[in-house]
């Protein structure tokens, strides 16, 4: 029985029934044990008043694509950065919607600097708020009733949107308290404009409308905020360079319903933020028709996945042994057609289905497809190795390690024999929690691989905190690495580490000869690329490389199969096993054996 009396409060009863839109908590993180406030219980539809393994509890009700938000501004406390939680996200309330909330908090540190009680608050952000109070700016929620309003009054303008680049440096610099005071006094300031209403969003987000639509007028408002970003740092004797990006879209003209105008608005800002911090961007026709296409894509998909992954299908590349030169196992790669046979880019869709959670269902399929199909190649090969990729945001989702080893134990699949690929697709924000996913599945004996090694996110720090047994080196790196002296010298020290920490290397890119004659010098694990074969399907895999025995199957049609292959490979390692113990009970009986 948990001791609950530090959490036991008058004082907190009575807070808990202050307000219908404010819920509040207090938790014990080194017991990571926690009350919560009766309206946020039934609001948030949470197990309990009281409840254990607070963070993985409720990282359940984060939106899978602001998981990582919360994630990384609680990690900084646990890291002892600050000691204070300040953030926005979007949480699932009992209706089964999201809605934004701020979440904020301050922890109280023991004697010796650990973890002691953590006392927050939550705002719901999505009730029917007037005013932005620290701002006195109207909220985003008076933004969504006022614009549409405006639009069927026969109102033309522009809608401006404004985001403090890079405000979460600035607190974790400064503090929150400082990050508060820039924001609070930007937003009085463009309280302040002419011919302007301003509003307040999430984050360091302001809106503003306009009925001019001048490019002159629009460059008007840019640079009297750009002027506010400036004037803000002087006067609080802060020794920062605050910048704004800024996004334009206009109504009706791009938009008369609210959703698609701030969708445009929003790709706007994006927009201009990939030209550089401070940078302002028009949304055009061109970004509108990608607008369309991604919200069209998403409901493709959104069915597809609801009917079984229609429209999925899986090709494989082989993966061929450095010295030998032969094939050692495949890569599983996932590919996804529409209804009329179009092929779509994985760097379309695979974004789409990380942002609305079903990368989850997608991933089990795709792993239910892939162990099928090499447990037919494994009666061809008993050691062929399939190796699936995954993302973090996959893994971050509650359940994942159960998915994964009931699927390799359904499957029959030896957990040596198979390799999963973290691919390089967003910043991991606990690296701490992916460490442990990643032993959890090394103890389990399956081979955790990082992928595009080198690029991006997946960098040395990465790789000496999750300790993986493989890594695949991008193949932006051998792509001119015949006359690339620098690309040689990467190649090289990754070698050499990798040799050092007895960690195995994939090269990827390997399109011709001549690359091929250049990575071999460095004596990589494995090689892969189009000099061996582009990505197939699983009949011209097995065509290629087992004389087109066994080519297709899926999960069902193979069972008894799985079976016997699973039964068979026990079989071996019970008789191994056995074998061992007696030889080493041989041995301790009769010491004058000579070994």
């Amino acid at each position: 029985m948990i001791d609950i009396s530090n959490l036991d409060s008058h004082i907190f009863d009575a807070l808990s029934q202050t307000s219908d839109n404010m819920y509040i908590y207090i938790a014990d993180l080194e017991r990571d044990f926690s009350r919560w406030s009766k309206p946020s219980v039934d609001y948030f539809n949470l197990p309990g008043e009281f409840i254990e393994n607070t963070a993985k509890e409720w990282v359940q009700h984060i939106h899978p694509a602001d998981q990582h938000i919360f994630l990384e501004d609680i990690g900084r406390i646990f890291e002892g950065k600050s000691n204070r939680h300040n953030c926005e996200y979007r949480a699932l309330n009992k209706y089964g919607k999201y809605v934004w909330v701020r979440c904020q908090g301050i922890v109280e540190r023991n004697a010796d600097g650990s973890l002691g009680l953590f006392v927050g608050t939550m705002m719901n952000l999505g009730v029917n708020a007037k005013f932005d109070q620290p701002t006195g700016l109207y909220t985003f929620h008076e933004l969504k009733k006022q614009l549409p309003s405006f639009i069927s009054h026969g109102m033309e303008g522009a809608v401006l949107l404004f985001d403090v680049d890079r405000l979460q440096r600035i607190n974790d610099i400064l503090g929150y308290l400082v990050g508060d005071e820039v924001l609070q006094r930007l937003g009085q300031k463009c309280q302040s404009m002419e011919g302007v209403i301003s509003y307040r969003g999430p984050g360091g987000k302001f809106y503003c409308i306009t009925t001019e639509k001048s490019e002159s007028a629009l460059d008007r408002i840019y640079r009297e905020v750009q002027r506010f970003s400036e004037e803000v740092p002087r006067e609080m004797n802060l020794e920062i360079q605050l910048t704004i990006s800024c996004g334009v879209a206009f109504f009706p003209q791009d938009a008369e319903d609210f959703e698609t105008l701030h969708a445009n608005v929003e790709y706007a800002l994006e927009q201009a933020k990939k030209v550089g911090r401070g940078s302002i961007a028009q949304f055009s026709g061109q970004m509108h028709r990608k607008t369309v296409e991604k919200f069209r894509l998403q409901e493709v998909l959104r069915e597809s996945v609801a009917n079984n992954c229609r429209g999925f299908a899986l090709v494989y590349q082989p993966l061929v042994n450095g010295e030998t030169q032969e094939v050692y196992g495949a890569e599983t790669l996932m590919r996804f057609y529409l209804p009329d046979g179009t092929l779509v880019s994985p760097m379309e869709f695979i974004p789409i289905l990380e942002e609305d959670g079903t990368i989850r269902q997608v991933g089990e399929w795709l792993l239910n497809e892939a162990l099928a199909q090499a447990a037919l190649w494994r009666m061809e090969n008993p050691d062929f190795v399939i190796s699936v990729n995954v993302s973090y945001i996959q893994i971050l989702q509650e359940g994942f390690r159960e998915m994964v080893t009931r699927i390799v134990e359904k499957s029959g699949t030896p957990e040596k024999q198979l390799i999963l690929e973290l691919t390089e697709s967003c910043k991991v924000s606990d690296p701490n929690g992916l460490r442990d996913d990643f032993e959890y599945f090394k103890n389990m004996g399956i081979n955790m691989a990082l992928d595009d090694f080198g690029t991006e996110y997946s960098s040395i720090a990465l790789l000496r905190k999750l300790k993986p047994q493989w890594i695949k080196i991008d193949h932006t790196f051998v792509r001119s690495i015949q006359d690339d002296e620098m690309d040689q010298a990467i190649l090289e020290y990754i070698m050499n580490l990798s040799k050092q920490t007895r960690i195995k290397v994939c090269v990827e890119g390997v399109e011709n000869e001549e690359i091929l004659s250049v990575v071999q010098t460095y004596k990589p694990e494995l090689l892969q690329g189009y000099y061996y074969s582009r990505p197939c399907s699983a009949e011209e895999f097995s065509k290629k490389y087992f004389n087109g025995k066994h080519k297709t199957g899926s999960y069902g049609c193979l069972k008894k199969k799985i079976l016997i292959s699973a039964f068979l490979y026990a079989l071996r390692e019970i008789l191994v096993h056995r074998f061992r113990n007696n030889y080493t009970t041989h041995l301790s009986v009769d010491s004058s054996v000579q070994v």
